[in-house]
């Protein structure tokens, strides 16, 4: 299975990775949404998840979510992760098209088991 990160923490960032890889993940890592969205975009087919932030540099997550709906045809779930806890934004994101919403801080335990449960669909 193909997860993106999204995460401009980097040491969030290379945790995450490390933790998924760990458990037999793909996974592809950026700091920013831009340099993503273009990832993304030439790369949709063969991504599965895409585990993004909402405040990151040049492009924020919500538009990495929009990217991500205009592709025809795209199967990829979209996991939000936000220090906002706040209901609003997290029934904009879900307006927005994303799957799920974990507010920092998480456990990766809890994440993997997001992650499983949008695999089973």
């Amino acid at each position: 299975m193909k997860i993106v990160i999204i995460e401009d923490e980097d040491m969030l960032r290379r945790s995450l990775a490390f933790f998924l890889k760990s458990k037999d993940f793909d996974v592809e890592e950026f700091d920013n949404g831009l340099d993503a969205i273009e990832y993304i975009n030439s790369n949709h087919e063969d991504i599965d998840i895409v585990i993004t932030d909402l405040n990151l540099p040049f492009a924020g997550g919500k538009q990495v979510i929009h990217a991500c709906k205009q592709i025809k045809d795209n199967k990829m779930q979209i996991i939000v992760l936000t220090s906002s806890s706040v209901e609003n934004t997290e029934i904009e994101v879900f307006n927005l098209g994303a799957d799920e919403f974990v507010a920092k801080p998480f456990s990766p335990q809890v994440l993997l088991k997001r992650i499983e449960k949008l695999s089973a669909f």
